[in-house]
């Protein structure tokens, strides 16, 4: 008889016992075959059996004589182990789904191996990595590798690595799925720390603790809105993700913010990951946190050389282009999420100071609050405590006792919602986009639609009585951060002021060193090491300097594209736009050639003209 291998993990203690029993007496009727009592032994077929708590292979023999047919002594394989099924991930590799419990914990194991590593040592290591016992001997192995191939359940299941949503359920970094999946799934994805999204006290705890103290908490109540916000992001398929800096001087509660934001997931502190990493490990940080929150403690530990790039890679949520081993290219990997990051400086600064040029997308992924501006510093209200750091330290003791559920409930809430909450966020936006100032640069408009987010996800959960805040309250309280961002960034666009402050800055830097004065004295050539252009001083005393194109664009534009710039600083009202010519260089003169012609906006008015006599203070040697 052949026996079925679908109780092997699942039966009950007296089930497997029968099963054994069962299994004994198949034995002992093949020895009795053996031993010549007559017998049909024609349909004895080899089979794989639990036996004495062990997965055996049974082989048949033949009597070397007569040809009778006799069960072989079964061969030990491994401890009890199911086969659930097969699947497959985004990258088209074949799974198989296993099952069996740990030896000595007795924990259940859940494995989907890689059907290229059946047979293969790296299949046994990771088997035995967790704690299945595997037999030794070659021949085992080979019969092991053909029952996983073979033997078992045949379900289809998705197999995936991401946290977040999938197939239209929510899977969690502990593997728990939220909602029904569309079809069978398999969390095969590997967060670090995943005890840490286990969650402590109930939402009622929480809503009493970290919801009440945040309550007229516009920075606490907006940090907890971006953690909400990130299962959001895939229903209303944002191009990217949504990051908040926090940041002012230490000891300012802007970690304890930060703190209350990462209670919506998890453990606040075992959570917690570091800009202090490589690349690599931030964006593989951002794909475990897909669809939820990454908390990212003080950006001055990290390299401002990698956090710029990283924050792209992060927030725009695609992996690196990798070539694969066959020829060809391994499949990208995309992912969604909210980030809070902490800092003594904002994102932009930080990067300035580590010899790196802040860019506007890196300004409006990852947006700058300072942390200072309440009554409190970090807080406005403190809810009758003595001062704000008897009140930080009140926060954060709620927000470590009480965590890991409000990011459940939510999710379980929305996950029949779906087409409200894209409403909800549609909505959000337009009303926060009506009170931007008409003249605001595109940038401001981006952010703001962001902070739109933030400000639906507060508003959901208050209205799904998760919170324990008013919609009403919620939008007033994200609306004060959103308006406490815009006060610091401004409504103007921040690349085209770093562009016309980088360019000032150039020719006010080297207009005495590398600008030769026009006109030049016959029979003389100016000293000058690495001209840059000419210069002149007109009727009125403003200077007008003539750049050469090379310095132009290497050093007055540079890191810009130089028709947009030309544009931005002509608006400005730093650089002339010839008469009728397309281009923005024009003749500088017998011997000069094609220049920029630039102004400074610095001079003050009234400034005397040189003089042909300002013109020796310069050192000058004869042709």
């Amino acid at each position: 008889m052949a026996l079925d291998n679908e109780a092997f993990v699942t039966a009950s203690d007296d089930e497997q016992a029968a099963f054994n029993a069962t299994a004994r007496k198949v034995i002992a009727l093949a020895a009795h075959r053996k031993e010549g009592h007559g017998a049909d032994t024609s349909n004895l077929e080899p089979h794989y059996a639990v036996i004495d708590g062990g997965l055996c292979y049974v082989g048949v023999k033949h009597d070397k004589d007569g040809g009778a047919a006799s069960y072989a002594q079964p061969l030990w394989l491994c401890d009890p182990i199911e086969v659930l099924g097969s699947g497959c991930d985004d990258a088209g590799r074949q799974y198989r789904l296993l099952q069996w419990k740990r030896q000595g914990s007795g924990e259940a194991i859940r494995l989907a191996l890689p059907s290229a590593d059946i047979g293969e040592r790296e299949g046994w290591a990771a088997l035995r990595n967790l704690g299945l016992a595997v037999a030794s001997q070659p021949a085992a192995r080979h019969r092991l590798a053909y029952f996983l191939q073979k033997g078992g359940d045949t379900q289809w299941h998705e197999i995936v690595a991401m946290t977040g949503w999938q197939c239209g359920a929510f899977i969690l970094p502990t593997g728990e799925i939220i909602g029904t999946p569309d079809s069978p799934i398999h969390f095969n994805g590997k967060p670090q720390n995943p005890g840490a999204y286990q969650p402590s006290g109930t939402l009622d705890t929480w809503r009493s603790t970290v919801g009440a103290l945040a309550r007229e908490n516009p920075l606490v109540v907006a940090a907890i809105a971006c953690a909400l916000a990130g299962p959001l992001l895939s229903l209303i398929d944002a191009k990217d993700g949504i990051g908040l800096h926090l940041y002012t001087n230490s000891s300012s509660g802007k970690s304890t913010t930060a703190e209350a934001a990462a209670s919506v997931w998890g453990h606040p502190v075992r959570t917690r990951h570091t800009w202090s990493g490589t690349s690599l490990g931030l964006s593989l940080a951002s794909e475990s946190a897909n669809d939820m929150m990454l908390y990212l403690d003080e950006i001055g530990a990290g390299d401002a050389r990698k956090i710029g790039p990283a924050i792209y890679s992060m927030l725009n949520g695609i992996s690196k282009l990798q070539g694969a081993k066959d020829g060809g290219t391994v499949a990208n990997r995309s992912w969604r999420l909210a980030l809070i990051s902490t800092g003594e400086v904002g994102m932009g600064q930080y990067l300035a100071e580590g010899g790196q040029t802040p860019r506007g997308g890196q300004e409006i992924r990852l947006l700058d609050i300072p942390a200072d501006q309440g009554i409190y510093r970090a807080f406005d209200c403190i809810h009758g405590h003595p001062d704000g750091e008897v009140f930080a330290n009140e926060l954060s003791a709620a927000a470590l006792a009480n965590y890991g559920t409000l990011g459940r409930a939510f999710v379980e809430w929305l996950s029949t919602r779906k087409v409200e909450a894209r409403a909800r966020v549609t909505d959000a936006q337009a009303r926060m986009l009506e009170a931007v100032p008409p003249d605001a640069a595109p940038t401001v408009r981006r952010a703001t639609r962001k902070f739109g987010v933030l400000c639906a996800a507060a508003e959901l959960a208050s209205l799904a009585g998760l919170t324990g805040w008013a919609k009403d309250e919620a939008e007033r309280w994200v609306l004060a951060a959103w308006a406490r961002w815009m006060a610091a960034f401004g409504i103007n666009d921040r690349d085209d002021s770093r562009l016309i402050e980088q360019a000032e800055g150039v020719l006010l830097a080297n207009q005495f060193g590398r600008f030769a004065l026009l006109p030049l004295q016959p029979g003389t050539d100016p000293v000058i090491s690495n001209l840059m252009g000419y210069k002149r001083y007109d009727g009125d005393g403003r200077q007008t300097f003539l750049v050469l194109p090379a310095a132009f664009k290497g050093e007055v534009v540079a890191g810009y594209e130089v028709r947009r710039a030309c544009d931005v600083l002509c608006d400005a009202k730093l650089l002339e736009r010839p008469n009728g010519r397309n281009g923005w260089t024009a003749n500088g003169g017998k011997g000069i050639g094609q220049v920029y012609r630039m102004r400074t906006r610095h001079q003050e008015d009234g400034e005397a003209p040189a003089s042909n006599e300002q013109t020796q203070a310069f050192p000058s040697r004869a042709h």
